[in-house]
């Protein structure tokens, strides 16, 4: 038997991303920042594409099409003589566009000096030649954000080089280059405080019972009075365990809103921040070139081409625009506890709550969200700060809105305002929400009262006794 063709017809379903739905994806998740990089880039590339505040010259654009076709430098297109005032140079544009930013940011941010810059300085100063400079160097690269080497670093270091070592210890500021803070303490002590070797003493022996703030340990310990452990304590006050973190603010970023949500006469206004968005539109000179009857078929398929991927990208834009703008009015229409009263005040929110409500997919409010900032009467917050999760373990009906922001807010009020002398123990708290409302777990307080830094009552008491 002979074989034979065999013939199926089979019908499948593909999704094939266009390079519109490809960049439109891909912008709705930039930063206006972002975004206003890659239009500069269009722009430069796109003759189609007009920066309203700074056409082209109508002059230059029959050599700015050929030299496209043809791949020649942009060097031997320039015009003879004066450049127009509003002619297209891709240079001056770009050159004008840094310089903006650059005045701008330089207005808001000033630079400072990094932690290692400031010690490597003093090293120069210091090092006898070349050689113990290197040393210096290589100890001082090897620091962390808060001045201090690994111990296995510190214990190689502390050999040969043990006096280049201790030399760094005492470099503004002190206490860099050891190896933990208890050691950074205890130099900072011998170089503030030279004369007082009691506070030495108890920074050396009794360094697990400070962190535990066990001045009753300390003081049968030393057959001291518990004020005299006390007041000496007070003084470690004066130094810093982390010397490097002055420094930090070197690492700090500074962020420009995309956005702007304020609350008037009891309406949400939002306002998108687009002063760093160039501002372009379909090039009308452009446009009319399009018409002309002399071009060559080459010349027609290039301009129809580059007008075919301006139009997409002006439509992107657009719909970047709206699609944030309805995202973030959801948001805030849900958050306006917040926008009224401030944190503390958030409700229980979702991605899937938000794209039901807007009518898109979660992945849509997911990049919508992401590395965007909006700036509230209280403040800059990235917007992904506004979905909370709901409270685990409530029993009560009433917990159905109640938010894990909402009870952080409550535990800190009520933190705030206990007595210093007998602050609530998490039980305590627990019975406190349960009046107001809220039923939580016991667990939940002190999982949320460490997301807030607040130390156990006992801590606060200490803490408290000390500052009073």
């Amino acid at each position: 038997m002979k074989a034979g063709l065999n013939i199926n017809l089979k019908q499948s379903q593909k999704l094939v991303m266009t390079q519109s739905l490809r960049q439109s994806i891909e912008m709705l998740q930039m930063s206006a920042m972002e975004l206003s990089e890659l239009i500069t880039q269009e722009f430069m590339e796109n003759p189609m594409l007009e920066d309203v505040t700074s056409p082209r010259d109508e002059d230059l654009l029959e050599d700015i099409i050929n030299q496209n076709l043809s791949g020649e430098s942009n060097e031997n297109l320039k015009p003879e003589g004066d450049t127009p005032e509003n002619s297209y140079d891709a240079d001056t544009i770009k050159e004008y566009d840094e310089d903006g930013k650059r005045d701008y940011l330089e207005s808001v941010v000033s630079k400072h000096e990094s932690l290692k810059e400031h010690l490597l300085w003093q090293a120069k100063m210091t090092a006898k030649d070349e050689d113990e400079l290197t040393i210096y160097e290589e100890i001082i690269t090897l620091l962390d954000d808060d001045g201090f080497l690994k111990k296995e670093d510190y214990d190689s270091f502390s050999g040969n080089n043990g006096e280049i070592l201790k030399n760094i210890h005492y470099f503004d500021p002190v206490g860099c280059a050891t190896s933990d803070i208890k050691e950074s303490l205890i130099v900072q002590t011998r170089y503030f405080f030279p004369e007082d070797s009691l506070l030495l003493d108890i920074l050396e022996k009794h360094f697990e019972d400070l962190e535990k703030l066990d001045y009753a340990a300390i003081s049968k310990s030393m057959e001291l009075p518990l004020n005299e452990v006390i007041e000496k304590s007070k003084l470690l006050q004066n130094l810093n365990p982390f010397p490097g973190r002055s420094f930090s603010k070197n690492e700090i970023k500074y962020i420009i809103p995309d956005l702007e949500v304020k609350l008037m006469d009891g309406e949400i206004i939002i306002t998108l921040n687009e002063d760093w968005i160039p501002n372009i539109r379909l090039s009308n000179q452009y446009m009319n070139l399009l018409k002309n009857k002399n071009l060559t078929k080459e010349q027609q398929e290039y301009l129809n081409n580059k007008l075919q991927s301006a139009k997409i990208l002006l439509k992107n834009i657009e719909g970047r625009r709206e699609t944030i703008l309805k995202v973030v009015r959801s948001i805030m229409n849900h958050q306006r506890a917040f926008l009224e009263k401030g944190p503390g005040n958030l409700k229980y929110l979702t991605h899937h709550e938000v794209a039901k409500e807007v009518n898109v997919h979660e992945s849509t409010v997911s990049r919508v969200c992401n590395n965007k900032y909006v700036q509230t009467p209280w403040g800059t917050y990235e917007l992904k700060y506004f979905f909370v999760s709901r409270i685990k373990g409530a029993s009560d009906v009433h917990n159905d809105e109640q938010s894990s922001d909402l009870v952080k807010g409550l535990i800190q009020s009520l933190i705030a305002s206990e007595d210093p002398e007998n602050p609530y123990s998490d039980e305590e708290l627990v019975n406190i929400l349960k009046e107001k409302g809220v039923t939580v777990a016991r667990r939940t307080v002190a999982k949320y009262r460490d997301m807030l830094n607040i130390p156990a009552s006992g801590k606060r008491k200490k803490i408290n006794m000390i500052k009073s």
